[in-house]
Order: C-alpha cells, then structure tokens, then sequence
C-alpha cells in the first residue's frame, strides 16, 4: 500500500504550507488512509529537524529511524543533527544506509564519486548497522519512474538484491 501527498496534488502544484498545515495533513495520512492490516508503515523523509518531524516523534509509536545518507561530509552534517534530534525524542536509530555509495562501470571497477564510507564512518560512531550501500545505477531511477521497483521489475539485478538485503535486516531489528 502506499499513500503519499504527491498523489492528491497535480503533478506540478507545489506544496506551500506552515507547519500546522503540515501536521494536519501527516495526521490524516497516518489515520484517514484506509491502510488495513499492516506489518510495517514507512514514512520517508528528508534528513531534518522540522515540524513534520516533531510531529511524527509526539504524535505516533515509531519504532525507529533508518537513516539514509550519502557518503560525502556535506550530507552528514546535515543527517548528524537528524540523529541527534531523533535521540532528544527518545527514537531509536535502526541503522544506516548508504545512497549513492559508488558507480561500478562496465568492467566491474567501483567509482566512489561522492567519497568513500561516509555511510559506514557514521555508523561505526553510533554504534549502528550500516544497512547496506546503494550504487548509483540508472535501472533505479528507470524502475522508479515507470512506477515499479528495481526489487520488483529486475529481481535478478544486484542492486535488487541490495535492497532485499537492507528490507531483510530491519524487519529482523524491528520486532512486532
């Protein structure tokens, strides 16, 4: 299942809105959807420290965070004062994952364009799992924009197996 702002706006109407607006709609997101029976509900973010999500830490269970960076130093900065922000309101950080770790070019050699084991780095300071690291690779943003997954259209990919693998160790960390 999957609920998003995108899919009750037009494709180019901007979102301009105050955080109590903000808050409003995240609560009829979480609580208006008819999301059934649910194992897991994922909410994706961007790294911050904001309304949206002050209002998910007071106002709903959340069993932890996975925190999602890029190796270079200018995105840790900003993902460091997510997790600190995350430890003031008492949620657990699940682990870390890597985007945009390397490019592996056709004869197999990695290109860590955005620097190496930032993800990793940072981990190994919270004393957290790195969940795994996501190559640049153009099936990802292709699979994506026609609305079906790497994991899904191209299970064979590596990059799908990737995916499975971090999916794999949070449900394993998060208990029911």
């Amino acid at each position: 299942k999957c609920m998003s702002m995108g899919l009750l706006m037009k494709e180019d109407a901007p979102v301009v809105w105050r955080g109590p607006m903000i808050s409003k709609a995240l609560y009829q997101l979480f609580r208006g959807a008819k999301w059934d029976e649910l194992d897991y509900l994922v909410v994706d973010l961007p790294p911050g420290t904001g309304d949206i999500h002050l209002s998910i830490a007071q106002n709903f269970s959340v069993a932890g965070a996975v925190i999602v960076t890029t190796p270079q130093e200018i995105s840790l900065i900003d993902v460091k004062k997510c997790i600190n922000m995350l430890k003031k309101v008492n949620i657990s950080i699940i682990g870390i994952v890597e985007n945009m770790s390397y490019f592996e070019d056709s004869t197999g050699n990695k290109n860590f364009i955005f620097g190496k084991e930032g993800g990793k780095k940072l981990a190994e300071t919270l004393g957290t799992k790195l969940l795994g690291e996501i190559p640049l690779n153009p099936d990802i943003t292709e699979t994506s924009d026609s609305g079906n997954p790497v994991s899904i259209s191209k299970p064979e990919e590596k990059t799908a197996k990737i995916f499975e693998d971090i999916a794999r160790s949070v449900t394993n960390i998060v208990v029911l």
